[in-house]
């Protein structure tokens, strides 16, 4: 039975936080939270689940280094594979537009209360499985920081099943997790919504690249930054546990190309501040 709906309308980014930008390009979305299952996931097989990495980076297309921070991204994705998964986050004074050429607005309310929760003095930075590192990390240290995650610990398994109508272009997120071992705190299902290929200027260095293509760019959140608690906030899981959730997104008054989104769930332990699994999935099998 559905139990709560929730409908957050947002203006790109949603609240007050925006409103000293120069110009605000939309777009409007709806979310509605809390939505019934009605798919049938597969069984988890665990001797073929293994860990996998959130890495969040925070950037700006104002930021002249912000492009090399990309570079070091695009690197390391080559080496991890789909064990690395990205999420873009335009935050800051150097993501804020202004004039004709940085007229584009790529900011959420998430990236922002994330920004400021995690102390983003300075960009390009990341933090990896939400660890707490004040200020994050710098580019320099990504893959250092990377490389020290035990890939082979797999304590959860997430699965995605998407629903996209693309007449309404509403897209319905499912997620279920099942845990592999026991676990002593509340569980978050973080959802994010993200974009490849989006081509918009970036400053890089002291050239204004008119046509640079922005990847792994936050849309939107279909919980809020740091997640939506399951079970009640349920403080004792045993292995074998699995709980499901899922929540809508209507797409229809934006500029996204669905084509090249992918969602994003991450399992995130609030207590611990450690994300334990993350998953992603194309809105559209390409």
């Amino acid at each position: 039975m559905k139990r709560i709906t929730s409908f957050l309308i947002a203006l790109f980014c949603g609240v007050m936080l925006l409103t000293s930008c120069d110009k605000v390009e939309g777009p409007f979305y709806q979310i509605m939270q809390n939505e019934d299952v009605t798919v049938t996931f597969p069984d988890v097989d665990p001797a073929s689940v293994y860990r996998k990495i959130l890495i969040e980076e925070f950037t700006g297309h104002r930021c002249t280094n912000c492009p090399a921070g990309h570079q070091i991204l695009d690197q390391l994705h080559q080496r991890y594979g789909d064990t690395l998964v990205m999420a873009g986050i335009h935050y800051g004074a150097l993501a804020k537009p202004i004039g004709e050429t940085f007229s584009y607005d790529f900011r959420t309310s998430e990236g922002n209360i994330l920004g400021e929760a995690y102390n983003i003095d300075a960009i390009p930075k990341a933090i990896v499985n939400r660890e707490m590192k004040d200020g994050g990390w710098s580019r320099e240290q990504w893959a250092s920081v990377i490389a020290d995650v035990d890939r082979s610990d797999a304590k959860a398994a997430v699965q995605i099943i998407n629903e996209y109508d693309p007449n309404t272009m509403m897209l319905k997120v499912n997620a279920k997790m099942t845990m592999l071992e026991d676990h002593l705190n509340p569980l978050r299902f973080i959802i994010y919504l993200v974009e490849d290929g989006i081509v918009k200027p970036q400053k890089d260095g002291n050239q204004d690249i008119l046509e640079y293509t922005h990847n792994h760019v936050l849309r939107a959140g279909l919980t809020d930054a740091f997640g939506y608690t399951l079970k009640d906030n349920n403080i004792q899981w045993k292995a074998g546990d699995s709980e499901v959730y899922a929540a809508k997104i209507s797409c229809a008054n934006t500029d996204w190309v669905m084509g090249n989104c992918y969602v994003v769930v991450a399992l995130y332990d609030p207590i611990a501040g450690e994300v334990l699994q993350v998953e992603k999935m194309n809105v559209i099998n390409r």
